[in-house]
């Protein structure tokens, strides 16, 4: 018999190579078609590109590649406005906005906003921001088909985020020769966030002075979004927006309606009503209960219940609970069978949100491959529920609190007085409630010869462009905003009379 192995022999791994390193996913080639549409009084024609910008560290090995689709008007020109455009979450696509409200093909649906299918049905859009801008939607790194090629989680934060996407449009405006357009970010809810942040961050860089920033239903201070239980402004921020829920369930529609019934609403939202709130549950609540079960249509039993201290996720649940219905957070004029009516919170699939999510994956897949030609297996994923999960706010042991970006665009516009910038929210909106931005611009010191902050509102919600009268509405605003010429900058700038820094419709 052979001896025993010895003791090294008996540790010695036996001669094999290693398992070779999973190399990264190459992204697929980009995709570049021709197309035109048909405006009120135009033909444009347009060159179409979706593909990727690669990420690199200072080794220079890619980090991430992050996916674009780029609309550019025929003939290309320097000159013209370019909007680099997000969604929000964060860990949503840009498919929203793009074949939404943006783009020049959308998907259809019904007059109230709501989309139709399944299959979801893409038509042309008439109006296409493609008119006045040429647009590059951005997917940043964990949605759509933007990827890193490893240890995703450190793009997911406030400042990283910021980091990798001003990267990319250094990058794509360098290797588009396109640095002396005038720069655009629009942003919807983080979006909103994100672009207000991008703008203030390139600027200090030194990389780039924007033009102006479009925020679509916002979250502009997140502290407005997660209040401190005992806040007022947690009652009576949102109280405008369950009005009009309330209203259009009457039949109050329309843009100019609306705000003609709301306006005494936003009034005693931050006057008696934040008067009977500070006064405490005793003396305050019971004598504001009757005034909010009118507004917000609730049973007087229910407001009293909670001494007229009301939430949008209170709302949700009881606003039409005698059909066994539960509102969408997104839009409250929608609403869906509730899943779980014994619960005290809205705690099943939203009726917009969950509802309509297959609807847009399928739209921009399909739109991707059949009209852009562009091929791949990668997975898209419009909605990365993690991203959000794992998402770095930016505090810290040193820094608490919440984010916000309210200074930030206060010091852009300090820093260039010619700057634009547009809040457009949704009237039904639950979740971004249009009151806050109108609040918390109101709250900003007046700066004397920069661009007012102009404030909209518009019937429908969170994503309110889905109603057609809305996109159009928004994109006739948005327009005018564009086409105003920046005035020269003087060395007395901000030292004579000036335009004051509080919110101004734009057509009222």
């Amino acid at each position: 018999p052979s001896p025993p192995p010895t003791a090294e022999a008996q540790t010695t791994p036996p001669d094999t190579k290693p398992a070779p390193e999973a190399k990264p996913e190459l992204p697929p080639p980009s995709a570049v078609t021709q197309h035109s549409i048909k405006l009120a009084t135009e033909t444009v024609s347009y060159t179409a590109e979706i593909g990727a910008l690669p990420l690199r560290d200072a080794q220079g090995t890619v980090t991430a590649n992050i996916y674009y689709v780029a609309y550019t008007r025929d003939p290309k020109d320097a000159k013209r406005p370019i909007s680099f455009v997000f969604n929000g979450g964060p860990g949503a696509a840009s498919a929203y906005l793009n074949l939404g409200a943006l783009g020049p093909r959308i998907v259809d649906t019904t007059a109230n906003g709501e989309l139709l299918g399944p299959p979801p049905r893409l038509i042309d859009n008439d109006q296409t921001w493609l008119g006045f801008t040429d647009l590059v939607f951005i997917d940043p790194v964990g949605t759509g088909f933007s990827r890193a090629t490893k240890d995703e989680d450190k793009f997911f934060g406030v400042k990283q985020d910021t980091e990798a996407l001003s990267e990319f449009v250094r990058l794509f405006l360098v290797k588009s020769g396109r640095m002396v357009s005038p720069v655009y970010f629009v942003g919807e809810s983080y979006g909103g966030f994100r672009a207000a942040n991008l703008t203030h961050a390139l600027q200090k860089e030194g990389i780039l002075s924007a033009s102006g920033m479009i925020l679509i239903s916002p979250a502009l201070e997140f502290s407005l979004l997660n209040t401190d239980d005992y806040d007022p402004l947690a009652w009576a921020l949102p109280l405008p927006s369950m009005a009009a829920v309330n209203l259009e369930q009457k039949g109050v529609t329309g843009r100019d309606a609306l705000a003609a019934a709301l306006k005494d609403v936003e009034h005693y939202a931050l006057t008696d009503y934040l008067v009977a709130l500070a006064s405490g549950n005793e003396q305050g609540g019971k004598a504001a209960s009757s005034t909010i079960a009118k507004l917000t249509g609730l049973p007087l039993a229910i407001v009293e219940q909670q001494n007229a201290r009301i939430t949008p996720h209170l709302f949700m649940k009881e606003f039409d609970r005698t059909h066994g219905k539960v509102l969408s957070r997104y839009d409250g004029s929608v609403s869906g069978p509730d899943p779980n009516p014994a619960s005290a919170w809205p705690n099943g699939p939203d009726p917009v949100l969950d509802a309509t999510a297959p609807l847009w994956t399928a739209a921009f897949v399909s739109y991707a491959e059949s009209e852009l030609n562009f091929k791949t297996d990668t997975s898209y994923k419009l909605l990365n529920r993690e991203v959000r999960n794992k998402w770095d706010f930016g505090t810290s042991s040193t820094r608490q609190g919440y984010a916000g970006v309210i200074d930030d665009i206060q010091e852009a516009r300090a820093a260039n007085p010619n700057l634009a910038v547009v809040i457009a929210s949704g009237y039904t909106d639950l979740i971004t409630p249009y009151f806050a931005p109108s609040y918390l611009v109101g709250q900003l010191p007046e700066l004397h010869g920069a661009r007012p902050i102009q404030v909209a509102n518009y019937a429908g919600g969170h994503m309110l462009y889905t109603r057609p009268d809305s996109r159009r509405d928004l994109r006739k605003d948005v327009e005018a905003v564009y086409l105003t010429p920046a005035k020269p900058l003087t060395s007395s700038e901000g030292l004579s009379e000036g335009p004051k820094g509080e919110a101004t419709p734009l057509i009222r």
